[in-house]
């Protein structure tokens, strides 16, 4: 176990920094990142942010086809990897011709030879702006070439002041499953938690008893999960309620929880939440459908669940805040983006600050992915109720449209 406080956090990443220059990138350069999510990863992203250098994440489950691709893409010589167990090895997908760099080493502590004021060299280098360009996320490209969406310093802090205004500041202790190459991981968990000055632990399994064990220790207040993570702990919540005969229990309380304040009903169900470190508060959900009915298990046992929609392209385009939170319905605009209806086709289009501003050198997908008039086509429909809370529909792609225009 190693454990940063945000101070060695800060120094790592000024070492990081230091290195990344002292390797000949140069402001604007691109730096592919390829790592399960250790506290090394943070340190190097914002090393980067200080040497003005672009971070090109990977996520670990891409195939070899589409890591070479991205690779070809993002035109970089460096590539940073981790170096533990369950490391990414880069000559099994054709990686080996880059110049590769562990990320302990890139954030290890400074070297004899560097000048006593390296750190007051760091701390002089021009700062980012709102339009410096800090990351580069590529789709998958399955099967096409995959697209870079350009993501600015200024997308980062506007989709973060929105999330600022979602849920009630607290001190957060989170356990972090979603991989760091994972937008919504990087925006809620580290940049958001970090302003926080939370506690974040990084799960290298992704076995379900291992993560409850790391909320229980922790012990966990908040998380950030995909939908199939929500069902995949309540199942493990029900698997040891059932051991425990505690199954009649749970679904006779259920009905009445719905009924109390959610402080009334953590009280009740206090023997199901230990399983999960018993200080459980809140849990975010985004990057699919949520089923209503899982929504309603955890709201009925007393932990809201928040959702909300959007894309890499547009950042939080609608979001549930903490307190209003309907069963299938993925929230409301908030204040730092712009959403409307197309008349038409009932697309989804999206203006404001967490829009991206296009592709990684490809002008013709920025075109064809804006409106005539400058907003950003997300290809998705909805409908939004009478009280502003949108309800999403389906693909563009994917309607048929019958005679009656139904």
């Amino acid at each position: 176990v190693m454990t940063w406080s945000a101070q060695e956090m800060q120094r790592r990443s000024m070492c990081a920094a230091w290195r990344l220059r002292d390797l000949g990138l140069e402001h604007g350069d691109r730096l592919l990142t390829w790592s399960p999510s250790t506290p090394y990863l943070p340190a190097v992203y914002w090393g980067a942010m200080r040497a003005g250098i672009v971070v090109v994440p990977i996520d670990l489950r891409m195939t070899a086809e589409v890591v070479d691709r991205i690779a070809r893409a993002a035109d970089t010589r460096v590539l940073a990897v981790d170096d533990g167990y369950d490391a990414p090895d880069p000559s099994e997908v054709g990686l080996d011709h880059l110049e590769t760099h562990k990320l302990a080493q890139l954030a290890a502590e400074p070297d004899d030879d560097w000048p006593g004021d390296w750190e007051e060299q760091v701390r002089s280098w021009p700062q980012p702006d709102r339009d410096t360009l800090f990351e580069i996320h590529f789709t998958s490209g399955t099967t096409a070439a995959p697209k870079g969406v350009l993501l600015t310093h200024g997308n980062f802090l506007v989709s973060i002041g929105m999330f600022a205004n979602l849920i009630e500041l607290r001190h957060l202790r989170a356990v972090s499953i979603l991989p760091l190459s994972h937008l919504l991981e990087q925006i809620s968990t580290l940049f958001y938690g970090t302003m926080l000055g939370a506690e974040i632990v990084y799960v290298r399994s992704r076995n379900p008893r291992l993560i409850a064990t790391a909320m229980q220790e922790l012990p966990a207040t908040a998380m950030i999960m995909i939908p199939q993570g929500l069902e995949i702990l309540w199942s493990g919540i029900m698997r040891g309620a059932r051991q425990r005969g505690l199954e009649r229990f749970i679904r006779w309380g259920r009905p009445i929880a719905r009924r109390l304040p959610l402080r009334l009903r953590r009280l009740l169900f206090r023997p199901l939440l230990a399983q999960l470190g018993g200080q459980l508060e809140l849990m975010v959900s985004a990057g699919a459908y949520l089923p209503p009915e899982l929504q309603q298990a955890w709201e009925d046992i007393g932990i809201p669940v928040m959702q909300g929609y959007g894309s890499t392209e547009c950042g939080f385009a609608v979001a549930n805040d903490e307190w209003h939170r309907p069963l299938g319905l993925v929230g409301r605009v908030h204040e730092g983006t712009e959403v409307r209806i197309d008349p038409e086709t009932g697309e989804i289009q999206v203006r404001g600050g967490t829009v991206s501003p296009g592709y990684w050198r490809d002008e013709v997908a920025t075109r064809e992915s804006r409106t005539e008039d400058g907003w950003y086509r997300t290809g998705d429909t909805c409908e939004f109720t009478a009280d502003g809370y949108m309800r999403l529909s389906g693909r563009l792609k994917n309607m048929i449209v019958l005679p009656t225009g139904l």
